[in-house]
């Protein structure tokens, strides 16, 4: 005794919707699990980023402090210098001289004719080239760059691994839907399988509305 065309069709929209949930699925859980991975690279990458920031900023502030007291010498020097040549005492100024370029020339980051600018302006408080835009740029630009690499890298890892949990919840919603679809297949009753279907379905939806807010 041959089936009615109603039965073939009930069959026929199960099969199809247990394939396409099946596939939906799998992908999901493939694209979760890309995401998991690049996650864990930003991640690794971020954590990098920040101990080199922290290694470089230590560095750089044993620096600057070796070049602030730098110029605290120097300026004593050239003080010193000015007065020999007050006194005509050439001998004497140029050994201030020497003295001066040879600290000048320990110095990390201090920006070429810095000091000279300096000296020539009278040594304002305010104009020690230590606190300058170019001297902090140099020494701690580096260091501030990484840490903003390290900010973004780990935003974006946890953004990935957002996204993989949301398509992880979705993959859940599908194995009900599958489970929903499956039973469809086994019910005899035409009603409930039409029911179970559409509430299959439903699920199925709400599942691909899930994976959407991920994006």
């Amino acid at each position: 005794m041959e089936r009615q065309p109603s039965s073939r069709g009930l069959e026929l929209a199960t099969a199809i919707a247990l394939g396409l949930v099946s596939l939906v699925t799998a992908l999901g859980v493939l694209q979760a699990s890309t995401w998991n991975t690049q996650a864990a690279r930003y991640l690794d990458d971020s954590a990098d980023a920040r101990d080199q920031s922290i290694s470089i900023s230590v560095t750089a502030q044993l620096k600057a402090r070796a070049d602030g007291a730098a110029m605290i010498d120097a300026q004593h020097y050239a003080e010193l210098q000015d007065v020999a040549l007050a006194a005509n005492d050439l001998d004497a100024a140029l050994a201030w001289e020497l003295k001066l370029r040879t600290t000048l020339g320990n110095a990390y980051y201090l920006p070429p004719n810095a000091f000279d600018d300096w000296r020539e302006a009278g040594f304002p408080a305010d104009g020690n080239p230590v606190q300058s835009s170019d001297y902090l740029v140099a020494g701690f630009g580096p260091a501030d760059a990484l840490t903003l690499a390290s900010q973004q890298l780990g935003g974006l890892g946890k953004q990935l691994m957002a996204r993989a949990a949301i398509f992880g919840q979705a993959a859940l919603v599908h194995a009900l839907a599958l489970f929903l679809f499956g039973v469809a297949g086994i019910n005899r009753l035409r009603v409930a399988r039409w029911v179970t279907l559409g509430v299959g379905a439903a699920v199925f939806v709400f599942g691909l509305f899930l994976m959407s807010t991920a994006y």
